[in-house]
């Protein structure tokens, strides 16, 4: 049993044009305090078991206003070893403190005391062609 089995997970098949390829219910969409972030399906039991963790040569991690940002990420790293990307739907209980830098397209975090809470998650299929 994987520690994922606590949260949400999300049917794909919400992402198209008429909804502006949101993967969520509006209610996480429009909620303020809540963030989106694409990766590989490989990386959502670490990133639940263990949290965000700013890895290589970048020094923050990203997140999201909407879904349909981070879906291109989610696609951008799926890989023969992970043929499935991820987008995961977190909650900050505040964006306002020092580590966090706000930008027209959501954040960059530079510092994870506290972790966001996940609260979500959608598998993005191999077979999705993001365009």
């Amino acid at each position: 049993m994987g520690q994922t089995d606590s949260i949400k997970q999300y049917p794909f098949g919400r992402a198209n044009a008429e909804n502006d390829y949101r993967l969520f219910p509006d209610e996480l969409e429009d909620d303020e305090q809540v963030f989106f972030h694409g990766t590989a399906e490989a990386n959502l039991e670490s990133i639940v078991g263990g949290g965000f963790k700013i890895q290589g040569a970048l020094p923050s991690v990203s997140f999201a206003k909407t879904s349909a940002v981070p879906l291109r990420y989610a696609c951008e790293a799926r890989s023969p070893a992970s043929p499935n990307g991820c987008v995961i739907a977190v909650r900050f209980g505040s964006v306002d403190r020092p580590g966090i830098a706000r930008e027209s397209f959501g954040l960059h975090v530079y510092t994870f005391d506290p972790q966001p809470v996940v609260i979500g998650y959608c598998i993005v299929p191999a077979d999705y062609v993001f365009r």
